[in-house]
């Protein structure tokens, strides 16, 4: 689960999932959805005396019981799944909202064809096109990555580079193809792309462009 609950909570929830399907769907598709945005934030140390803060605070006596709130009641979480889905979308729409102009103004997630487990992530603003790698999958050894977009109702795929051996690449610009609809797409090609204009490899991982 996302970690949002307080342990009684949490537990009440894992023992529902074991009975409730539609809350079950819910949980794994909004993991599925929001875990991939982490990559998006850069790594930071806390600063110097967090854990003692922390540390400091676990063991102060425990405040006597507090009253009830409506959003405590356990049973929303037991027959609520909508209102789960909607509170895990209202969550995602305010890290949009609240993201600076300069901010991505488009996410696509790239996935391996027939399975769940994001593979890379690509944002897009006006100072362009970045694509990183979240897994440690690699090219054979004699081939690279190449990217491809699709712009929406397009058959014809249109090279948008080589990706470095590091896993990222970056363009300054970003092409027309890329806006809402569209399809990006990772083919396996020989070293220094194909010499063809189009793939000529297997495609390993494809993703939808989302306007943000």
């Amino acid at each position: 689960m996302l970690g949002v609950l307080d342990e009684a909570d949490a537990s009440e929830v894992a023992g529902a999932l074991s009975t409730n399907t539609e809350l079950r769907r819910a949980v794994t598709f909004w993991e599925e959805q929001l875990h991939p945005l982490s990559e998006l934030a850069p790594p930071a140390e806390p600063p110097p005396g967090t854990w003692e803060e922390i540390e400091a605070r676990i063991t102060k006596p425990a405040p006597g019981p507090a009253a009830p709130r409506f959003w405590d009641n356990i049973a929303l979480w037991r027959w609520s799944t909508a209102g789960f889905a909607a509170a895990a979308a209202a969550s995602l729409f305010l890290w949009i909202v609240m993201t600076p102009a300069s901010g991505p103004s488009f996410l696509a997630i790239l996935y391996p064809p027939q399975q769940d487990q994001a593979g890379w992530i690509a944002t897009g603003s006006r100072s362009g096109l970045v694509v990183r790698a979240v897994t440690a999958a690699t090219p054979p050894t004699d081939r690279s990555f190449e990217l491809w977009a699709i712009g929406p109702g397009s058959t014809r795929p249109r090279s948008l580079g080589v990706i470095p051996s590091d896993g990222e690449l970056k363009l300054s610009t970003l092409p027309p193809d890329l806006r809402d609809g569209a399809t990006l797409a990772i083919s396996i090609e020989p070293i220094g792309g194909s010499p063809a204009h189009q793939p000529t490899g297997p495609v390993v991982f494809v993703g939808s462009v989302k306007t943000l």
